[in-house]
């Protein structure tokens, strides 16, 4: 297998796109085989020792193991250095995934190692992703009174994909909104309602619980 490189300037579309190639292959964050670090995850030499060890092991349940970094910017370059050797010879089926918003932080020795996926936030990409339909929903629903955020809640079909989803919303939204104090304490339970869906408490509870607390939109 080769590694993929996926760039894109908006972490939302990084993020969507890889959680739905995740999908496709029945994969979610606390799968056994697979080896999810996100943005803000220090990527230095021990990161790469994690990765060069899974990736040494047998898979459990997939066809093969699997590595996501969501922000491949963040390796130093002791790391990248020795991950180069892991690129080149990935396993049979084995699955490794770069995110990045820019490919200016990576040695052209990693660069050159990898497919290069460019993601444009365009209509299309966004109707392959499933992006606009998140982000619009989104803004309906901060516009909306509680038995109306329920409602959707209820009848949304991937609710996991999309916790997720608005975790990387409102990081984006952070740094272009002048209310950054409200956004802030919301991402923050954001950030924990994460935690406890890893720890197996019911979706649908966490989902409605944000959206009790959910700032109203303008």
């Amino acid at each position: 297998m080769i590694a993929r490189l996926l760039i894109s300037q908006s972490y939302s579309v990084l993020t969507s796109f890889i959680e739905q190639d995740l999908k496709k292959h029945n994969l979610k964050r606390n799968h056994p085989d697979l080896l999810y670090l996100e943005q803000g995850t220090k990527l230095g030499i021990n990161e790469a020792k994690k990765i060069k060890e899974h990736f040494s092991l047998k898979p459990y349940a997939a066809k093969g193991r699997i590595v996501v970094l969501e922000d491949a910017s963040e390796m130093t370059l002791e790391a990248q250095n020795a991950l180069l050797k892991t690129i080149e010879e990935l396993p049979p089926e084995a699955i490794f995934i770069f995110g990045t918003t820019s490919d200016a932080n990576l040695l052209p020795t990693i660069i050159s190692r990898c497919q290069i996926v460019k993601l444009n936030f365009d209509t299309k990409q966004g109707e392959k992703s499933g992006l606009f339909k998140y982000e619009q929903d989104l803004q309906q629903l901060l516009g909306s009174d509680i038995p109306s955020r329920f409602q959707y809640i209820e009848k949304l079909q991937e609710k996991e994909e999309f916790l997720h989803y608005m975790v990387h919303y409102f990081r984006e939204q952070l740094h272009h909104s002048e209310s950054r104090q409200t956004l802030k304490g919301f991402l923050e339970k954001l950030l924990r309602s994460e935690e406890w869906a890893k720890q197996n408490v019911n979706i649908r509870a966490i989902l409605e619980y944000l959206m009790l607390v959910m700032p109203v939109g303008k």
